[in-house]
């Protein structure tokens, strides 16, 4: 799509000159139900796109309707990533998330397509805006020696869990056999008492294009009654009880996790609980998604260079959002011929 001057206030005569254009890859953010998917499809369909998610949920297979993912026809007409990545059995880690996102995102770059990963979960954004670095963090080469031994001695995973019980935001970042990163984050905090995150460089802010959802407390709220209804009625209970056990990292999931103390009956091919049990559990889903939503906002507003916009303000962000990617490619596209 090239955006028209006369419809653009920020038009740049030279900003789609290219042989190709390589489009900015565009974030969409916010709290669960606050209509994220719905307008990345929307932005969709104004440029040739590829839409990745940043789900942590979204990337099991066979959990659609609790992970509330779009509808195959959607997903048949514009190009999803990142959906039915691992069987529900399988763990999944937001090292693994990076890679394959940072992956989707060249590639659709080199397809001439713009890239717009939306989801809500914090630590994926954070792992493509602010890459690991463990530069400019004090070192400590007899300690290290010693972690290195020890990993090899007790193994990758223990390694990993007591990474965890020390940094737990690093730990979750890191897959458990990445030695090198895991060594030197324990190599940190215990030198120096801080975590990966206390001991590096002040942040600079990343130069993207950023927008994410709000609106009125009661609203959201009244969005996600909604969309806990509705994932009821469109056989929740059947995709949960479906997967078989309660141990995976799958079904620690809000949605997932709350049924697990109750012992459905099968019968004619179906899981059925009493209405008082699908009742209660659908209270702990609610007030379980309400407090994630405020965790989700309070992430995100950390990102001062974020553009928030009202749900019912969906034209106004696309517009934004246009203009930020005309703006950028002009940008970039002076600097080369200066």
């Amino acid at each position: 799509m090239v955006i028209e001057k006369q419809t653009n206030p920020y038009y740049c005569a030279h900003a789609h000159t290219r042989m190709k254009t390589v489009y900015p890859p565009i974030f969409i953010a916010g709290p669960t139900a606050s209509g994220k998917s719905a307008l990345a499809i929307k932005l969709a369909k104004r440029f040739d796109s590829v839409v990745i998610s940043a789900d942590s949920m979204q990337i099991y297979r066979t959990l659609d309707i609790g992970t509330a993912k779009e509808d195959k026809p959607v997903r048949e007409k514009i190009p999803h990533k990142l959906l039915d990545v691992v069987d529900a059995n399988e763990e999944f880690s937001v090292a693994e998330f990076a890679q394959m996102a940072k992956r989707e995102i060249s590639k659709a770059q080199e397809d001439g397509k713009l890239p717009i990963v939306v989801g809500g979960t914090g630590l994926y954004f954070e792992s493509l805006l602010y890459p690991m670095s463990f530069a400019n963090v004090i070192k400590n080469s007899e300690l290290r020696e010693k972690l290195q031994a020890e990993f090899h001695e007790r193994g990758a995973a223990a390694m990993h869990e007591k990474l965890r019980e020390l940094d737990p935001e690093t730990a979750q970042r890191l897959h458990e056999n990445d030695e090198k990163r895991i060594v030197r984050a324990l190599e940190i905090i215990l030198t120096t008492g801080k975590t990966l995150a206390q001991s590096s460089d002040k942040k600079e802010t990343p130069d993207v294009i950023m927008v994410a959802l709000d609106t009125d407390r009661q609203k959201l709220y009244e969005r996600i009654n909604e969309r806990v209804d509705k994932m009821f009625d469109m056989g929740l209970v059947d995709e949960v009880y479906s997967v078989g056990s309660f141990a995976y990292q799958s079904m620690q999931a809000i949605g997932y996790k709350e049924f697990a103390l109750y012992k459905p009956q099968y019968n004619d091919g179906h899981f059925t609980l009493s209405t008082q049990e699908i009742a209660e559990i659908k209270d702990k889903i609610k007030q379980h998604t309400r407090n994630y939503a405020k965790r989700q906002l309070t992430w995100f507003r950390k990102y001062d260079f974020i553009k928030w916009f009202d749900v019912n303000e969906q034209d106004k962000a696309i517009e934004y959002i246009e203009n930020q990617i005309n703006n950028k490619i002009c940008r970039e596209n002076a600097t080369e011929q200066a």
